[in-house]
């Protein structure tokens, strides 16, 4: 299960299954929703019977994206979509523990397709590629490996993708490639006005207040490398908040001057999330590691099950001493 496929041995098995399980991380950000709901569209135009979903709901500012108002939340895939003529395709999810229970079946086709570096290979098919700028880059290019065309409603689920894990073309993950497939759907007629405002100017009042909450609470270690704030549970519950008003802070912190490094901690009921960001040449997924989290060199998140107080002490601490040689 370790192996790695190609996108034309991937396109071509699950073309022979006529039902499919489309299922994308907890917390699902832009990439995750972005190919769910391009793969759901290239499925049902080829007839198939699908299914998608997560753990998660669909962040409202994605609502607008085709086929989301049949995303189900799930904590388990459920019974009827194990068999030999179906496929369980899980997109943009490096391990099986930050999905729906119950993924793994030998019975079933599992197709793996992400582009994390830390990404287990739980697949039955699995295509890991770190040097693409999403997932959705990889469906793209799945897309075109196969006979099937790509539905247009498809090519705005693959932008978004792009563009929210790309930072709309300015992190260090954009590449060339990531332009030239932008000029691709955007010479179709898609609008990027459009696309833009629906994901970045769409924030709610409780959303920029929360912004505000974290704004004021920054601060940076002691060498000012680092820049590090938190929001606490009762900070949501006292602005009708929800919990994907905070997308998006955590890379503002970043852009204080001299930061190499930003921390967002968010209460949670017994956990504590972190997400950490960083510049290039500075890896953030060591630091996420270090409590069993993961993800990309400048994007990771891990969770501490402490309480909040403690948490900022220590992720403070350890950035003081992890910066020292940044």
């Amino acid at each position: 299960m370790n192996d790695q496929a190609t996108l034309k041995d991937i396109a071509k098995a699950i073309e022979k299954r006529d039902i499919w399980a489309i299922f994308v991380h907890e917390r699902p950000d832009g990439d995750a929703i972005g190919s769910g709901s391009a793969f759901y569209c290239w499925g049902t135009e080829m007839g198939k019977k699908c299914l998608w979903g997560g753990t998660h709901p669909v962040p409202k500012v994605y609502e607008f994206l085709p086929y989301v108002d049949v995303y189900q939340v799930l904590e388990r895939v459920p019974d009827q979509l194990k068999g030999p003529d179906r496929a369980i395709i899980v997109l943009d999810t490096s391990n099986l523990s930050r999905c729906v229970a119950g993924i793994e079946d030998d019975l079933t086709l599992i197709v793996n397709i992400d582009h994390h570096m830390d990404n287990q290979r739980f697949g039955h098919l699995n295509y890991v590629d770190p040097t693409s700028c999403a997932t959705a880059e990889i469906v793209w290019d799945l897309f075109k490996e196969s006979e099937h065309p790509i539905p247009k409603d498809s090519l705005l689920g693959i932008y978004t993708g792009i563009i929210t894990d790309t930072g709309h073309f300015t992190y260090s993950n954009t590449t060339s490639k990531a332009h030239a497939i932008a000029q691709d759907i955007l010479s179709t007629g898609i609008n990027p006005e459009q696309i833009f405002r629906h994901i970045y100017a769409n924030r709610s009042l409780a959303g920029l207040k929360l912004w505000g909450y974290a704004f004021i609470r920054a601060l940076s270690t002691s060498n000012g490398k680092a820049v590090i704030s938190w929001l606490k549970l009762e900070d949501f519950e006292k602005l009708g908040a929800d919990s994907y008003d905070s997308e998006g802070i955590v890379n503002q912190l970043l852009y204080v001057r001299g930061a190499a490094i930003s921390a967002l901690l968010t209460e949670g009921e017994d956990e504590v999330r972190v997400s950490f960001r960083s510049i290039t040449g500075v890896s953030v997924r060591e630091l996420a590691q270090k409590w069993d989290g993961g993800g990309h060199p400048q994007a990771a998140a891990c969770k501490l099950r402490l309480p909040l107080e403690k948490a900022v002490k220590t992720v403070l601490q350890t950035l003081e001493e992890y910066t020292q040689d940044v």
